[in-house]
């Protein structure tokens, strides 16, 4: 049994809990694992339990990614817009990445999807277009 199999688990199940839930179902935890034969594993649990909190994190987190520092709250209501449709989760963690590559607009992305409203891709296409580089 791999001691990240039981931070999965235990990770699973303390989910949602209240503290005095949270310590119930640990004291139970532990005895599983020492009827188990696998108390030895108690000492590495904590860090894959750090792990799966980092790994949840990063599931969490939008990037609403801008041309320049000025460009954040002029579309930070497209991000609003995204956010109240529900393509955007609620409880995301939205951190701002100035990108000047975009020239403008703005691009929204989780680990999911990508939504570009920026004006990379119409410039491009023009360039191309211009240029006869189809």
């Amino acid at each position: 049994m791999k001691a990240s199999w039981y931070a999965e688990a235990l990770y699973g199940a303390l989910k949602g809990k209240d503290e005095k839930e949270g310590i119930r179902i640990f004291t139970h935890f532990r005895e599983v694992l020492k009827s188990r034969g696998h108390s030895a594993l108690l000492s590495l649990i904590p860090h894959e339990l750090e792990k799966i909190t980092e790994r949840e994190r990063a599931h969490h987190q939008v990037q609403l990614v801008i041309a320049n520092t000025e460009s954040a709250k002029k579309w930070a209501h497209a991000y609003d817009h995204y956010e109240k449709e529900g393509i955007i989760q609620k409880n995301a963690t939205r951190r701002e990445v100035v990108d000047p590559s975009i020239v403008g607009g703005f691009q929204i992305r989780t680990k999911e999807i990508v939504i570009d409203g920026s004006y990379k891709k119409p410039l491009v296409q023009l360039y191309k277009k211009i240029t006869n580089q189809n």
